[in-house]
């Protein structure tokens, strides 16, 4: 199987951008595998607040963890996380892939 930038073809890219995974809304909470198995998610857009507490990587040669990011309302990141922390008063949609 590929990894990296390569794992999926340009069709399946484009329909994680778009969603077709599906979503979490995540209000000042965590999502992860232990409570959504088997889930990786993709792309975050920040909705209200600006901050995302912590971001772990599936892959650290590919993506970096994030901590304390601050990041502007209407913001979508891309990557690819198995855990996500959104800071108290916030909301984001973490978009599955």
């Amino acid at each position: 199987m590929a990894s990296g930038l390569h794992k999926y073809t340009v069709q399946e890219g484009i329909n994680a951008q778009l969603g077709q995974g599906g979503y979490d809304i995540v209000e000042a909470a965590t999502v992860n595998q232990s409570t959504n198995p088997n889930t990786e998610w993709v792309a975050i857009t920040f909705i209200v607040g600006t901050t995302l507490t912590t971001a772990t990587a599936v892959d650290n040669t590919i993506w970096d963890d994030i901590d304390g990011l601050e990041v502007p309302a209407g913001t979508t990141i891309y990557g690819r996380w198995n855990v996500i922390t959104v800071g108290s008063g916030d909301i984001a949609i973490c978009y599955r892939g």
